[in-house]
């Protein structure tokens, strides 16, 4: 299937309005849906660059590179206690870097993840101060956090669309397996995407974070996902060495659902997300976020 990409890739043009980078931001939050536990913030600096002529020898290959600092609570933050914890603190700092190769109809992409979990992330640190000097609340207490451990993960996800109504009120499906192994994540998700509104192809669409082009796009898609879990390093701690006190075993699968409005106006791109996943171990509850993010195009 990868082999085919070239041929097709080659044919097509670059988009006369084309730009090659890309800054911007990104922050998850539950505090926006009025909870604060399980996955309870995230924030993201990330860079992306269209390749000239990329390993395949096609315009439509791009790299992209994510710092993010990420913060996992139990459901009941005030408590010293573990048999009252549902879950363990978990802070992570990660770098990701990816590659990625778009058709109009198809996407391939590989990342590499290096991260570090524990205290010397800085999560529960950062976590502590904003309580303490933004919301004015008493800050978690972070108790049996997990020890300090470094993470290297790979993920691939690959994704085929049809185009069901043309622009401006487009409709299109998509279907998009994922698959990850590492000391962090190690699953297999497969999703069902429906796209409505506004949009590019997937080799220039905001859709799937590419860049390359400043048309206009302004759209919405629902998304529905089932995981298959293998192993979550920040329940259960490092896949391959892990000294925590504190670990938690998660069920072998669980369901996530999600709305996405983003909108491309010229070199600006601007989204609005909203995600909801059903319990991920036999203790917690089920868990929803925000996602908010800005990038920048050049």
């Amino acid at each position: 299937m990868v082999l085919l990409f070239p041929a097709k890739l080659t044919a097509q043009e670059e988009p006369t309005n084309s730009v090659k980078h890309q800054l911007g931001i990104r922050h998850d939050n539950d505090f926006f849906v009025l909870t604060d536990r399980y996955y309870s913030f995230g924030l993201f600096l990330t860079y992306k660059h269209r390749l000239s002529k990329g390993v395949f020898g096609s315009e439509y290959e791009q790299l992209s590179f994510r710092l993010g600092v990420e913060a996992f609570t139990p459901d009941d933050t005030s408590t010293e206690l573990i048999e009252e914890m549902d879950r363990p603190y978990a802070g992570y700092l990660g770098l990701n870097s990816g590659w990625s190769l778009t058709t109009p109809e198809n996407f391939l992409k590989i990342e590499l993840e290096l991260g570090l979990a524990g205290r010397s992330s800085g999560a529960g640190a950062f976590q502590r101060w904003y309580h303490n000097a933004v919301v004015v609340s008493d800050p978690q207490s972070w108790v049996a956090e997990l020890s300090d451990t470094f993470h290297m993960n790979l993920y691939a996800r690959y994704a085929r669309e049809w185009q069901l109504a043309p622009n401006p009120f487009g409709v299109r499906l998509a279907v998009q397996p994922e698959v990850a192994y590492g000391s962090r994540d190690q699953y297999l998700q497969p999703e069902v995407v429906a796209y409505f509104g506004r949009r590019s192809d997937m080799n220039s669409s905001i859709a799937y974070d590419q860049i390359g082009s400043t048309e206009r796009e302004i759209f919405f898609a629902f998304r529905f996902a089932y995981r298959w879990v293998g192993y979550n390093g920040l329940l259960e701690g490092n896949a391959f060495d892990d000294d925590s006190v504190y670990l938690v075993e998660p069920l072998e699968s669980y369901y996530r659902v999600g709305f996405d409005f983003k909108h491309r106006f010229k070199q600006n791109d601007y989204i609005v997300s909203y995600r909801f996943h059903s319990d991920e171990t036999s203790m917690t509850q089920t868990h929803q976020y925000l996602i908010l993010s800005y990038a920048r195009s050049f």
